[in-house]
């Protein structure tokens, strides 16, 4: 979220706190007693959950015998049912966070199949959980800078008010401790001023290399015009935390897909655990944040993304860009006051916009933010839309990008039989063949037009069975699914993201060598 800026209102914020020894490698697992503990407290929790769920599938087939139309049973008895259920996953979210949170913020987010009042309650995890204290987010940013005080590297720092926490980290807002004639300096002539000084006389600067190995002098040559920056700062613990968690999740999606969901779903979980690790490593993530930002810099005016802060990216920090916007989450009240058309139009301007960053990035480069949820794109002054957090990404190959972009141009063309093999190109294996239902499949996955409910009996996931799916195609269905949520929330119901992304697609393959689209056997879960 968006703070205003000021100065810190009180001496704490920036006294220098106790040296800490820099956090080193990911440590050791957490004693089995504390995993134990954390693990009969997700189950207890979920299967509480689950539980009162198939009761009320009975209790609501025992109403409907009883005489109660179906309108009646979803208001006086789903309604305060899922109302309750939200609750209590918000709860198990907030308590546990760790990867829990993670699946929160994406099932809050999918308001196209998920019931209204758990979205509502989920959705509260896109900005709204609870930070670190203030003492303890200044002493992990001070371990990263090698025990130097804050003040060394930052004129001020809101670290009473995070801009954002999250399953793996939070972000403050802060301002560089550069004198306004350095910052945004080209770093060459940083460096030729040096030479420059004591040939006339005056003593050089000394090298402003703190104890971390953090570079003032590199900083303040890269940082915005204002100094205005913000900072990442991770969690001690969370990787050992989100690795039980997916154990745990494994073990319910196995469970529900043998129950409830015709489809591998713990494909799905086992490449998120693949990822996870590479999370927590922030220098890769300001790697991968620089190159997108690199790819939108003709595009400032319609999307943003943050550079890093060289010579202030460590292991567990980063230094980077600080984007002046307020959450996608909020545009609507934000634009309460304009009428119902402007609303409309400012809305559909917002989602072509998202759309469009992440069609380019998956169809005309490849590399793409894979960590989807409302919580991470910011809606600034104009309409620029703004993509935050990139821990989670995926560098899809040139054959796998010319296979998709040919399903995008067939869900275009709504060319059922071109779906269908595309489908089969792309390695997604199904129980039976049937190119129709094949074709829905497609687009309830790939096209926001479609729909993906996968507890409805008449779901083409439950009448097909999907066997084996592509690694990495998971993750570019989670950026459709984002897409049809936020599509679904701002209540524009003829959006198409393959319409949008057609010319997307065809440029991809235009541009692809030859080789890359011939039709290579994709590695599958």
């Amino acid at each position: 979220m968006a703070v205003a800026e000021r100065p810190p209102s009180s001496d704490h914020q920036l006294a220098p706190h106790e040296s800490q020894a820099p956090l080193g490698p990911p440590q050791a697992p957490s004693p089995w007693w504390e995993a134990a503990s954390r693990s009969s407290r997700f189950w207890a929790r979920a299967s509480s959950i689950y539980a009162g769920y198939k009761v009320a599938q009975v209790r609501a087939q025992l109403l409907k015998a009883s005489g109660w139309s179906p309108d009646r049973i979803t208001a006086e008895h789903w309604e305060p049912h899922h109302a309750a259920a939200g609750e209590a996953m918000h709860d198990l979210c907030i308590l546990l966070r760790g990867f829990y949170l993670k699946a929160g913020q994406f099932i809050g987010a999918r308001g196209d199949f998920v019931p209204g009042p758990i979205c509502k309650r989920l959705a509260r995890l896109q900005d709204q959980v609870p930070p670190m204290s203030p003492d303890r987010a200044a002493s992990l940013i001070q371990a990263e800078l090698g025990g130097a005080p804050l003040t060394s590297v930052f004129a001020w720092i809101d670290l009473e008010r995070p801009l954002g926490s999250a399953s793996v980290a939070q972000v403050h807002k802060a301002r560089l401790a550069c004198p306004p004639s350095q910052r945004g300096r080209p770093l060459l002539a940083r460096l030729g001023e040096w030479v420059w000084k004591p040939r006339r006389g005056r003593t050089a600067p000394s090298p402003a290399l703190l104890p971390g190995g953090a570079d003032m002098c590199l900083a303040c040559a890269a940082a915005p015009r204002d100094g205005v920056v913000a900072v990442k700062i991770q969690y001690p613990d969370a990787l050992n935390d989100m690795t039980l968690d997916l154990a745990n999740l494994r073990r319910l999606s196995s469970f529900l897909s043998k129950t409830e969901i015709d489809f591998d779903l713990v494909s799905a979980v086992d490449e998120l655990a693949a990822q996870i690790r590479l999370e927590f490593d922030f220098r890769r993530e300001a790697r991968v944040m620089d190159a997108v930002a690199d790819q939108f810099k003709h595009l400032g005016h319609k999307i943003k993304v943050p550079h890093s802060i060289p010579g202030l990216v460590t292991d567990r920090m980063i230094v980077m860009e600080f984007l002046d916007g307020i959450p996608i989450t909020r545009l609507a009240a934000h634009t309460s006051s304009l009428s119902a058309s402007t609303r409309r139009l400012a809305a559909g301007r917002v989602l072509d916009r998202v759309s469009e960053a992440y069609g380019r990035m998956i169809l005309l480069d490849g590399l793409f933010q894979a960590d989807c949820h409302p919580g991470n794109i910011l809606v600034m002054k104009g309409g620029t839309v703004g993509l935050i957090d990139y821990g989670q990404s995926k560098k899809l190959p040139d054959s796998y990008r010319a296979l998709f972009a040919r399903l995008i141009l067939a869900l275009h063309r709504e060319d059922e039989a071109g779906i269908s093999a595309a489908l089969r190109a792309l390695g997604v294996e199904t129980q039976r063949e049937d190119p129709p239902l094949a074709s829905k499949l497609a687009y309830g996955m790939f096209d926001t037009r479609g729909k993906v409910d996968p507890f409805d009996p008449d779901s083409p996931i439950k009448k097909l069975g999907v066997s084996r799916f592509p690694k990495d195609l998971f993750f570019v269905m989670r950026v459709v699914q984002l897409l049809r949520g936020l599509a679904s929330g701002m209540e524009l119901k003829d959006f198409s993201s393959a319409t949008q992304w057609e010319p997307l697609a065809l440029e991809a393959l235009a541009n692809l060598p030859a080789a890359a689209q011939e039709h290579l056997e994709l590695d599958v879960l």
